[in-house]
């Protein structure tokens, strides 16, 4: 069984999950951010201290055995009183961790209510925080900061833990067993590159003989990857994660329809720019749906429109993963 690890966050590791829940033969475990301070996340974060649940959540979402109704409820976001914009999965592993003690207690109980088919493993054992320094000197802190839609913010230098961090020793252990690893799509920085400055992580990867795979970004995030080519895309991640990716999957011939484009360009945002040319880790396929993704009611973060499609991304992906 071929040991498949996906690293970042957000709608696009849900993705890739959903993804790769259609093949078989695998075993998944999904590395997530611990630096997610945004919605109902942060909210939590900031009263309980624990790890933010989000990225976990939608991870854990995504490998439940297919259930609607579960899968619905878990994530279903409140409209009204106190609980107003808190996700009913970020409650749950929230009371989770507090009876329990323990995030990873939770996680491993949540797993089996959901009859998840992986494991979801948190990029450290503590939240961190994200400091962004950036071309002018000034310095973003936090990742809700960082997603800030901010078309004039100098282009991102460096990015780091306010405080370094180790990689927890199940990142390290997945890792080293890991037959693929996959990194993308999402927010470049805040998403994909977030877990990978743990300390020790970097250095995992380079020693791990796991064949690197990218999925490159649809369209690019105002405030933090605005004016980068595809290129510049893959120059970030080989510096972060401490190895080139040998496959780069790239989406194919756009076809988004002209609504998508327009909201898109109205944040300062547009297609990320294909420049890799004749690179032979390159495959261009069409991987993306093309229509517009509808807001979810009452939820305060800000998500991509146009996302991958799971279906399409598994096929892709499969003849990979053999």
């Amino acid at each position: 069984m071929k040991k498949i690890v996906t690293i970042g966050g957000g709608t696009g590791t849900f993705v890739v999950l959903s993804a790769l829940r259609r093949l078989p033969g695998l075993s998944l475990s999904a590395i997530v951010s611990s630096a997610d301070d945004g919605g109902s996340t942060g909210r939590l974060r900031d009263a309980y201290g624990f790890l933010p649940l989000g990225d976990a959540r939608q991870a854990l979402v995504a490998l439940a055995e297919d259930g609607p109704v579960l899968r619905d409820l878990f994530a279903y976001r409140f409209a009204k009183g106190d609980i107003k914009g808190h996700n009913l999965g970020n409650l749950f592993l929230t009371a989770l961790t507090d009876l329990l003690g323990s995030d990873a207690k939770a996680l491993e109980e949540a797993s089996k209510i959901l009859r998840v088919s992986g494991r979801v493993i948190p990029a450290t054992d503590v939240p961190t925080t994200l400091l962004a320094t950036l071309a002018d000197g000034s310095i973003i802190r936090g990742e809700n900061r960082l997603d800030e839609h901010a078309p004039e913010r100098a282009r991102i230098d460096t990015i780091s833990y306010e405080v370094a961090t180790p990689a927890s020793s199940a990142v390290l252990e997945a890792i080293a067993e890991a037959d693929v690893i996959i990194l993308g799509p999402g927010d470049l920085y805040a998403s994909s590159i977030a877990p990978l400055i743990a300390d020790g992580f970097k250095e995992a990867i380079a020693q791990s003989n796991a064949k690197l795979i990218y999925i490159m970004n649809l369209f690019t995030k105002s405030g933090q990857t605005g004016g980068m080519h595809a290129s510049d895309y893959i120059a970030e991640i080989a510096r972060y994660a401490g190895k080139k990716p040998e496959v780069i999957l790239v989406h194919k011939n756009g076809g988004f329809n002209e609504d998508v484009l327009e909201k898109y360009q109205q944040e300062g945002e547009a297609p990320v720019e294909d420049d890799l040319g004749d690179d032979v880790r390159v495959i261009r396929t069409a991987i993306a749906s093309v229509h517009a993704v509808p807001p979810v009611p009452e939820d305060p973060v800000p998500r991509s429109l146009a996302r991958h499609d799971p279906e399409k991304l598994a096929e892709a992906l499969a003849p990979l993963l053999s």
